[in-house]
C-alpha cells in the first residue's frame, strides 16, 4: 500500500442558491445534488485518481449514508477493507451552501459513528503496511495515536489541517497539543485559517518562523486565489501561483491540493516547486467543478498542464 489514510468523511448535500446567505434573509435555491466529501477521504481519492494505492481506516455507520461513502471509496480504487461499520449507527455528513462565485459555508452533522472511532479498532498491521500516513487528525485521540504509531514505525507521515481552530477545538484539540504533534510529521500543510489561529499572524513568512519553532519537516502554506507558499527540510523557500480558471465552487480544492502533494511530492519524491505546480493544476480543476471530489486523474491533469 502506498498511503492509508486516516481521518474526516462525509456525505455532502451541496445546495447552490442564488445569493450569498445574509442574516434574516432569503435565498433561492437552484439545484440540490448529493455527492461524497469530507476532507480526509477527499484528499485520499485524489492521490487514487494520480495512480497511489490507497486504503482508509475510519467507522461508518451501517445507514444509506454508510454504504453510499463505502461505495463511492470502492468506485475510486481506494481498499476500505479495514474500515470499521458501527450497527445501528448515524454516518458523518455535511450541508454545503455555495453562492455564484463559488464562495460556500459548511455545516457539519457528525452522527454518532465517526467519533466513536477508537484507537483499539485501528487495525495497526494495516496502517504500518503503508509508505505514508495522511490525517487531518479527525477523529480526536484516535488520529493522534495512529499518526504517532506511523511515525514511530517509520513511514512518511503528513498532516492537513483543513479547519480553523474552532472546529479543532470541538473535537478536543488545543493549540498547543496541535503544535506539539507537528513534531511527529514529516509534512504539514495548514489551511489559511488554521495557520492564522495558530501562529496569529496572517503573513506567510511570519508564519513559516512560527512553525519552525515545532515542526522541521516540509510546510506547506495554501492560501486560495493567491496560491501557495512552501519550504522543505532545507528551508529553501518556493512560490507557486494559482492558474487562471473559471470558479464554479471552491469545495475541496484544498483536498486535491494535498491529495496531489502526497502523490507526486512525498510518494514520487518529485521536486517541491514541480509537486506544487502539479497539485495547484488539481485544485483549479477542482475549481471548475460542482462538488468536493472533482480533481482529474493523471490523463485530465496532463490534458490541463499541457493547456496552460
Amino acid at each position: 500500500m502506498d498511503i492509508v489514510g486516516l481521518g474526516s468523511y462525509a456525505m455532502d448535500s451541496m445546495i447552490r442558491v442564488n445569493e450569498f446567505p445574509k442574516e434574516d434573509g432569503f435565498v433561492v435555491v437552484q439545484e440540490q445534488t448529493f455527492v461524497p466529501g469530507g476532507s480526509g477521504t477527499n484528499v485520499i481519492v485524489q492521490a487514487a485518481r494520480l495512480g497511489a494505492s490507497c486504503g482508509y481506516l475510519a467507522k461508518v455507520g451501517d445507514d444509506r449514508l454508510g454504504a453510499d461513502i463505502l461505495d463511492s471509496l470502492k468506485s475510486e480504487g481506494v481498499d476500505t477493507s479495514a474500515i470499521r461499520v458501527k450497527e445501528g449507527g448515524t454516518s458523518l455528513s455535511t450541508t454545503i451552501i455555495v453562492a455564484p462565485d463559488g464562495r460556500k459555508f459548511i455545516m457539519l452533522n457528525n452522527g454518532d459513528s465517526f467519533v466513536d472511532y477508537s484507537y483499539e479498532e485501528v487495525d495497526e498491521a494495516y496502517l504500518k503496511s503503508a509508505k505514508i500516513f495522511y490525517t487531518d487528525l479527525f477523529p480526536g485521540g484516535t488520529a493522534e495515536k495512529a499518526l504517532k504509531t506511523a511515525h514511530d514505525s517509520g513511514l512518511k507521515t503528513a498532516f492537513n489541517m483543513q479547519a480553523a481552530m474552532a472546529t479543532m477545538a470541538a473535537f478536543g484539540y488545543t493549540e498547543e497539543a496541535v503544535l506539539d504533534i507537528l513534531k511527529y510529521c514529516n509534512f504539514f500543510g495548514p489551511c489559511a485559517l488554521g495557520a492564522l489561529d495558530l501562529s496569529g499572524t496572517d503573513d506567510v513568512d511570519e508564519q513559516h518562523k512560527f512553525f519552525r519553532k515545532y515542526f522541521k519537516g516540509t510546510l506547506v502554506l495554501t492560501r486560495g486565489t493567491k496560491g501557495s507558499v512552501a519550504w522543505n527540510e532545507a528551508d529553501e523557500r518556493f512560490e507557486v501561483p494559482i492558474f487562471k480558471v473559471d470558479a464554479n465552487d471552491t469545495t475541496g480544492a484544498g483536498d486535491a491540493y494535498l491529495g496531489a502533494m502526497l502523490k507526486y511530492y512525498l510518494l514520487d519524491e518529485r521536486p517541491l516547486p514541480e509537486a506544487m505546480r502539479m497539485a495547484t493544476a488539481c485544485s483549479g480543476i477542482c475549481c471548475t467543478r460542482l462538488g468536493a471530489r472533482s480533481g482529474p486523474d493523471t490523463e485530465e491533469l496532463e490534458a490541463f498542464l499541457s493547456n496552460h
